[in-house]
């Protein structure tokens, strides 16, 4: 039964380690004058978010919009989503539509991966009190000794992409160019004043800028589907493996004590977390590294001394590590802006759950060996010495039936014996008592 479950694990495991990726909106061969379709983000600039957008493309496109209105506030994100969603922009665009992004309400912005998402699109505008910029990357993953020449490079790489979205658009690329090289950020009249964005519109209000637009009221304001928001939650790895190691000590729980939900739940979990994984883009290297720790924790049930889990927890936070160290597979050929970092908060849940892992493994099996050293409830040789009576009658050899602890047995005697005779039990002999006639 065990290697039963191992086995299930295994495929699923295998099967998690899938990633799925928005698929590419539709091709639109015209639009309605006049229809507009409104997708609002606030929020971090992730797989959820290029899946939101991906999806609000293809949603616009099947109602024949002829302008998206994409709402933005952000504080920038990974850079692979950024293209993702830039990329998404172009589909729209190409098919003649109007991408428009609009920074409200008042007090919103749209920094680092946020102002190229923006300068990708035909037309920015904001209402007072927003700021955009501030999109100087930040890069991990460089190696030791390189940091001054990679980071150049990268600058300057960035500073060339912004260039190439702004003045592909008609607005100020030298402006939007000092956003990457000096980090600056405007605010909405120094930014309309640069030609940066195309207008100030003069509302407060995401709704009054939208009827600023021309939106009509009736038209719908979309955010971020269940989907999107569980990619988003996903896609961090902090969350992805802790629920992984959450999963690996539900499935290891469950093997000490069978239950079968658990097992299922373990399994889902970590499924799940690895799905997560895929999405992120980590490094195989450190899923297998993960995944090892895993199979180490697993052995604690074969050797059951808490060395197996104890080395298991430490490969498992080496391979979470080495997530944040080496870069996501199919990494965009710009380097990524990656605000992916490593809390406090998770070095501390780590650092319990993994300690839980090895103190409950022995926990557990201290739990399992003082279960099998208590005698069974149904086991005769339990029952030597007890007394009892006759249900039938039985010769010598044969079989009978009698009453012994408020229960029926079957039961054997040397002796014949009459039913009604009240008898001891002197032994076993598979299932059945051997027993012996009272003297009275």
């Amino acid at each position: 039964m065990k290697l039963l479950w191992v086995v299930f694990c295994a495929v699923f495991l295998l099967a998690a380690a899938a990633q799925v990726s928005p698929s590419s909106s539709q091709s639109q061969t015209s639009c309605t004058p006049g229809t507009y379709y409104v997708a609002s983000m606030n929020g971090n600039i992730d797989p959820g978010a290029a899946d939101f957008l991906a999806t609000s493309v293809s949603s616009a496109e099947s109602i024949h919009a002829c302008a998206l209105v994409f709402v933005l506030t952000t504080n920038g994100g990974d850079g692979g989503s950024m293209e993702s969603m830039v990329g998404s922009i172009g589909n729209f665009q190409g098919t003649n539509g109007t991408f428009i992004t609009l920074v409200a309400p008042t007090g919103s912005f749209a920094f680092s991966a946020g102002s190229y998402i923006a300068e990708a699109s035909n037309k920015i505008y904001m209402v007072p009190g927003t700021t955009i910029g501030s999109a100087t990357p930040i890069v991990s993953g460089i190696p030791t000794g390189e940091e001054n020449s990679t980071l150049t490079k990268d600058i300057n790489a960035f500073n060339s992409y912004m260039q190439t979205l702004t003045s592909s658009n008609g607005r100020n690329a030298t402006a939007t160019g000092l956003m990457v090289t000096h980090g600056k950020s405007y605010s909405n009249s120094d930014a309309l004043r640069l030609h940066v964005i195309d207008g100030v519109l003069n509302q407060t209000t995401v709704a009054g800028a939208l009827a600023s637009l021309g939106v009509p009221a009736s038209t719908p304001i979309n955010t971020p589907s269940i989907r999107s928001s569980l990619i988003s939650v996903l896609s961090d790895p902090n969350v992805s493996s802790l629920l992984f190691l959450v999963g690996v000590f539900a499935v290891l729980a469950d093997i000490y004590h069978p239950t079968l939900i658990l097992s299922v739940v373990g399994v889902v979990v970590i499924a799940i977390a690895l799905f997560g994984l895929g999405v992120f883009g980590a490094s195989p290297l450190a899923v297998l590294l993960m995944i090892v720790g895993a199979a180490f924790i697993f052995l604690e049930v074969k050797t059951q001394h808490g060395i197996s889990a104890l080395i298991g927890v430490v490969v498992f936070i080496v391979g979470f590590l080495l997530i944040f160290q080496l870069p996501p597979t199919g990494a965009p050929s710009l380097p990524g802006v990656n605000f992916s970092s490593i809390p406090d908060l998770t070095y501390g849940l780590l650092a319990v759950l993994g300690a839980a892992v090895v103190i409950g493994s022995i926990y557990l099996r201290s739990i399992r060996d003082a279960i099998k050293r208590q005698p069974k409830v149904n086991e005769p040789s339990s029952l030597v010495g007890r007394e009892g009576k006759m249900e039938s009658d039985v010769n010598p050899g044969g079989k009978g039936v009698a009453q012994i602890a408020s229960e029926e047995w079957s039961v054997v005697s040397d002796q014949p014996l009459k039913r009604g005779d009240l008898v001891r039990v002197i032994g076993a002999t598979g299932l059945a008592l051997k027993v012996e006639k009272l003297q009275k």
